[in-house]
């Protein structure tokens, strides 16, 4: 299965994901989802942003020319949000799977019961 592959067959698929992106440390952005303009630029930031949570605190997380507000983090996982969009970054050793979904009360639900 190609990047692309996955973005589109396994994120964009499972319908809790509205836009995604894998890329690597580097900010080279490998797949993305149809009209998500992530930048490598944007990429790289957030990359930095698992070593130096200051970046993100002080100047949000950039994602296709949007500003979100940072939530929260890990070294491998970086949270924000914008009104009803949420922004879930995941690193893996050798990428940074990004991933935008509109907070919807379904999609709340949706959460809830699988908690349960």
């Amino acid at each position: 299965m190609s990047w692309q592959d996955y973005v589109d067959k396994q994120l964009i698929a499972s319908r809790c994901v509205s836009k995604a992106a894998i890329a690597g440390h580097d900010g080279n952005v490998w797949a993305k989802s149809e009209g998500f303009d992530i930048s490598k630029d944007e990429v790289a930031k957030i990359a930095a942003g698992y070593e130096n949570e200051s970046l993100l605190t002080s100047g949000g997380v950039t994602i296709a020319g949007t500003r979100y507000i940072y939530l929260s983090g890990t070294d491998r996982i970086i949270r924000a949000k914008l009104g009803k969009v949420g922004v879930h970054c995941m690193k893996t050793q050798q990428a940074i799977v990004i991933s935008l979904r509109l907070f919807t009360y379904l999609w709340i639900l949706k959460i809830e019961r699988a908690v349960d």
